[in-house]
């Protein structure tokens, strides 16, 4: 699969669930181009505290994924697992 469906599925999901992909400036470029919300930490604490999605979506670091819980406890947050499989990781 092609990084342009792939992100067009990702992107897909999100509108389905009501969900928001927050994205720490250190993620890779694909995941950046199709984030809600891209930037530090602290862009990203603000940013998930001030969403009505149900869902938020935190590619970033554990820690940041945890803050956005606490700042946001009626919302499932989930943190995606990186895999090495994806093609265009190496």
């Amino acid at each position: 699969m092609d990084v342009t469906s792939l992100q067009k599925q990702i992107r897909q999901l999100l509108k389905e669930k009501n969900a928001v992909l927050l994205a720490h400036y250190y993620q890779r470029g694909e995941i950046q181009d199709i984030a809600d919300i891209l930037g530090d930490s602290l862009a990203l604490s603000m940013g998930a505290a001030k969403t009505d999605a149900d869902v938020i979506v935190f590619a970033g670091v554990h820690f940041m994924a945890e803050s956005a819980s606490i700042l946001c406890p009626d919302k499932k947050v989930l943190l995606p697992e990186w895999k090495r499989d994806v093609p265009w990781q190496t």
